[in-house]
């Protein structure tokens, strides 16, 4: 049988093409978003600020998170496009002028920028794989470091993951290892949160504060 190659495919909503650089994904995002954010800014002066948000967060928001852990080491320019959608959609939600600072927005909103979401994202992955309330392939891709190894940090890290070697920027995207980098790198008392409500919680105030 002879099986034609492509170059980019679609699977469950998302463009993985042929490099896995991801960028098939960024710009079709990219492409939908502006698509509802114009229709949205069309229509702006007859909502009221809530009505606004409510759209944005509909259909913005939750198309830029998701399957956005597939993102965690892409270029900073396809990083870039899309905060630069989500800072279009906070000046459209603040009735802000279009080369106004977008930060101050963002703070106001309450929302993450795009990087500090991608990792909210991982992190709060990792939390459900250590507490046995993920998918049983990705809570085998995570792993402790045995007692022997354990370097004067993770001594008294309990909660302390490997952190595999990998010797390509592919691999540095791969969960086995943006996963238990990003997650040992917050505080223990975050990581040791009780509850998934209280992680969410505190993960998103600590990722604010950065």
């Amino acid at each position: 049988i002879s099986i034609v190659l492509s170059d980019c495919v679609r699977t469950l909503g998302v463009e993985i093409d042929a490099s896995l650089s991801m960028s098939g994904q960024v710009t079709a995002l990219c492409k939908s978003l502006n698509f509802h954010l114009y229709n949205i800014s069309r229509v702006r002066k007859m909502l009221t600020k809530d009505a606004c948000s409510h759209a944005i967060r509909s259909l913005v928001l939750s198309r830029l998170d998701y399957s956005n852990s597939l993102l965690m080491n892409v270029s900073k320019m396809d990083i870039g496009r899309l905060q630069r959608i989500q800072n279009r959609a906070a000046r459209i939600v603040l009735k802000a002028r279009k080369y106004d600072r977008a930060t101050p927005l963002l703070k106001e909103l309450h929302w993450l920028p795009v990087e500090r979401r991608i990792s909210y994202k991982v992190a709060l992955i990792v939390y459900k794989c250590m507490h046995k309330i993920a998918p049983e392939y990705l809570i085998s891709l995570l792993s402790m470091p045995h007692r022997s190894n354990y370097s004067l940090r993770s001594s008294k890290d309990t909660l302390y993951l490997n952190i595999p070697r990998v010797d390509s920027k592919k691999g540095e995207a791969s969960f086995d290892f943006c996963g238990p980098k990003t997650w040992n790198n917050l505080p223990y008392e975050l990581r040791s949160s009780i509850s998934i409500e209280l992680f969410k919680k505190n993960l998103k105030t600590y990722l604010f504060l950065l």
